[in-house]
């Protein structure tokens, strides 16, 4: 059985991006229930981002395990530092309007 190295790629995206945002303190899960989470987590949307990078940049035609591994990276550190800055939780008066409407 042959593995196309590209799926190992994707792979060291992913481990990069789940191994780094353990070591930066981000919680594994989100909080409970998930489906109304809005907790950043190691395996959503960190993970998800990292597989999601990855594709796109391969398909710019950059491709490679140290691509991959640059990628699963910038993604752990994008998900930590940046991304509650760009797409913030909702705040609690929004909660509230939507639980009277």
């Amino acid at each position: 059985m042959i593995i196309h190295a590209n799926v190992f790629s994707y792979l060291i995206a992913l481990a990069a991006a789940l191994i780094l945002g353990l070591a930066l303190r981000l919680p594994l899960l989100p909080d409970k229930p998930m489906r109304q989470s809005w907790t950043i987590s190691a395996v959503f949307p960190t993970a998800i981002l990292a597989v999601g990078f990855y594709a796109i940049i391969y398909e710019l035609g950059y491709q490679g395990y140290i691509v991959a591994l640059v990628t699963g990276i910038i993604t752990a550190l994008f998900a930590k530092l940046v991304l509650e800055k760009v797409v913030p939780a909702p705040g609690k008066d929004e909660k509230e309007e939507r639980s009277h409407e």
